[in-house]
């Protein structure tokens, strides 16, 4: 396939004076709250940016593409990613022209029309916008999604006349301070691929919109409702999402946090022993963090009762599952119930 640069597609040829390259190297270096004031991240690679761009709704996020001349040009040796690729940058760029000339036929400024420009640059131009050793020749400037709402959901399915209880179950992740980037992108994918509500964030939990956790997620991250809870001590981030959840038709003796408990008096449900297409309402997993697991907030309710518990069965002499393998295996099994549930009926 080969290549031809739209007459839109300005080029980038330093890479120290460049002010594209020196916002996409703030964001890597920002911390959580500066990108969550910038409300931009970084997605790289080939595939992760074809597959944001393909997808009609995470295209929308797109504010800015950056890719080498050599991937741009390498017609002969491109594989299905890099032709995709290709085929929907020509389509970002051409929906962009169209809403610019939309809004300003409206008298909108053009400055604030949310469009996405392409630039071709050099491979030093490229690498410096990357974050990674090295770059796979594309990366793209995102624009962070506005955080999930459930009630303002819950009021659109009310509005529209349609009965919650003829809808899929809700089931919400909720991560206590998950923090490795690996283990929340797996879980983004995971959520993404097993039909989950959204992911909930207490306070102290790896920043979602951190590049390393966006490239794990694989787009995950644009297209799961996304809510981070970022204030208030452990107990009171508790408390606010279980009243959240109530609101949302998910009782708190539906809540489930995972423990490594499989015996005795404090013995939790096997994951598969759960009913999560259950009519009643929905549920929610609470995974703690690597190493520590549950911290004190959920620890107390479950101790106080508030809260159910539930492990994944192992082995004899195994420890404990990674977080994200215990989530995933967890968000699987409610996934097969779902399945079933369709094929019975």
């Amino acid at each position: 396939m080969t290549s031809s640069i739209s007459h839109n597609w300005e080029q980038i040829t330093n890479h120290q004076t460049s002010k594209t390259v020196k916002l996409f190297k703030t964001i890597h270096r920002a911390n959580k709250a500066k990108r969550s004031d910038l409300g931009l991240t970084v997605a790289e690679g080939v595939r992760l940016v074809s597959d944001i761009l393909a997808n009609e709704e995470s295209r929308k996020l797109v504010r800015r593409v950056v890719i080498s001349e050599s991937l741009l040009y390498d017609g002969d040796n491109a594989d299905q990613y890099q032709n995709q690729l290709q085929h929907w940058l020509h389509v970002v760029d051409e929906e962009s022209r169209q809403r610019k000339a939309e809004y300003s036929g409206d008298g909108a400024s053009s400055s604030t029309v949310p469009t996405c420009s392409i630039n071709v640059g050099t491979e030093k131009v490229v690498d410096a916008c990357s974050g990674t050793v090295t770059s796979q020749g594309v990366v793209a400037l995102m624009s962070i999604p506005l955080p999930y709402t459930p009630l303002d959901n819950l009021a659109v399915l009310v509005d529209d006349d349609k009965k919650v209880d003829d809808e899929m179950p809700p089931f919400y992740l909720i991560l206590d301070g998950l923090s490795d980037p690996g283990n929340v992108g797996t879980l983004l994918r995971t959520c993404a691929a097993s039909h989950v509500t959204a992911l909930i964030l207490l306070p102290g939990s790896c920043d979602v919109w951190n590049p390393k956790a966006v490239r794990s997620a694989m787009g995950a991250s644009f297209t799961v409702p996304v809510l981070e809870i970022g204030k208030g001590g452990e107990k009171e981030a508790l408390n606010q999402v279980l009243d959240l959840l109530e609101r949302c038709g998910v009782d708190n003796d539906r809540v489930f946090a995972a423990t490594m408990e499989d015996a005795g008096d404090k013995a939790s449900l096997a994951h598969y022993g759960i009913d999560f297409t259950s009519k009643v309402g929905g549920a929610a997993v609470i995974l703690g963090r690597e190493g520590e697991g549950l911290r004190g907030g959920v620890r107390s309710a479950i101790k106080e009762s508030r809260i159910s518990t539930v492990h994944v069965p192992m082995a004899p002499g195994i420890e404990s599952l990674n977080a994200a393998v215990c989530g995933s295996v967890i968000m699987f099994e409610r996934m097969r119930q779902l399945l079933t549930m369709t094929e019975k009926d």
